[in-house]
């Protein structure tokens, strides 16, 4: 009996690699490496404070105050359920500027657009980033590079993947936007910013997710078109939202790892599939620590519960 329990753990420590469970159950107890390289990844937020919106906007505040992140990346649903209109919508102020208080958030929000942003007008989410301190979305699709305190840099892909997603152009009065983007376009632009980085980390974000254990499932127009770059150019990870939970997938062969973390207001329930390292409904956010060799990620939920956390390395 006993023998078939340790052959049990280690079969569950050889399935996880470097997942688990935090060691530390709050940020209060949780200390990062000095010049340790910070971010943090949100998505789905947008509910005027709403379904667990405040609350995880009061639990991102309160890991800033102590942890310093450099940035903060939003994975789109960037405003429920039909996006904003104008630069001037109501919404900037309901369920942006005074949810997301504090001196330690008012940094860059590098932001991509989500489906229910389509359904408004989604030229006014970049226009915005003309007047806002903070807000940060150049384009529907754009790239930048950091440069860490250990001299390494790390480059992020920010990529536009509702208009790759085919269900919607089968709604073109709903996505009107939509239906007028290049695809082709954008695939081209995604190649060129793979053939002249040499960053030693690379970052792709994007609103759906590649792979997913929640309601939408894997996207398969993704698996076919950016999965297979991004494993041929050594990215190491894909963050994302779509899915109202918070989740790690990373499917048997892959050297990318899949986030998922759309859990910044209202969630819905989650599964496990075989490819799952972890994925719970809980609302919360991502921080991401890098330092030298060695990435650490952590999900934060809204009671600034550390509830997952996962380390890889070069």
């Amino acid at each position: 009996m006993k023998s078939t329990v340790l052959k049990f753990l280690f079969f569950l420590s050889f399935f996880n690699g470097n997942a688990q469970q935090s060691k530390v159950k709050t940020i209060a107890e949780l200390t990062l490496e000095k010049d340790a390289f910070v971010f943090f990844v949100i998505g789905d937020w947008g509910r005027q404070g709403e379904y667990n919106q405040s609350e995880v906007a009061a639990s991102m505040k309160k890991c800033a105050t102590k942890f310093e992140p450099s940035f903060i990346i939003s994975t789109g649903d960037n405003f429920y359920s039909d996006g904003v209109a104008s630069i001037y919508d109501p919404q900037w102020a309901k369920s942006f500027e005074n949810i997301y208080v504090g001196n330690d958030v008012q940094i860059d929000w590098w932001v991509v657009l989500g489906n229910h942003d389509y359904r408004g007008n989604p030229q006014a989410e970049i226009d915005y980033s003309k007047i806002s301190r903070r807000w940060r979305m150049p384009s529907r699709y754009f790239t930048n590079v950091h440069e860490l305190k250990d001299g390494k840099k790390a480059r992020f892909i920010f990529t536009d993947t509702s208009p790759f997603v085919k269900k919607y152009h089968k709604e073109p009065l709903k996505y009107t936007d939509l239906t007028k983007q290049d695809t082709a376009r954008q695939i081209k632009w995604i190649d060129s910013v793979f053939n002249t980085s040499n960053e030693e980390w690379k970052f792709v974000i994007g609103h759906h997710p590649v792979y997913s254990s929640g309601k939408h499932g894997n996207t398969a127009e993704l698996i076919d078109m950016l999965k297979p770059r991004m494993e041929k150019n050594n990215v190491q990870g894909y963050f994302c939202g779509h899915e109202h939970d918070l989740q790690h997938q990373q499917p048997k062969g892959s050297k990318v790892d899949y986030f998922v973390s759309g859990a910044g207001s209202e969630t819905r329930p989650t599964s496990k599939f075989d490819f799952t390292k972890y994925a719970e409904s809980v609302a919360g956010f991502a921080m991401v620590s890098i330092k030298e060799n060695k990435l650490t990620l952590y999900y934060i939920d809204k009671n600034q519960k550390i509830v997952y956390q996962y380390q890889r390395s070069l």
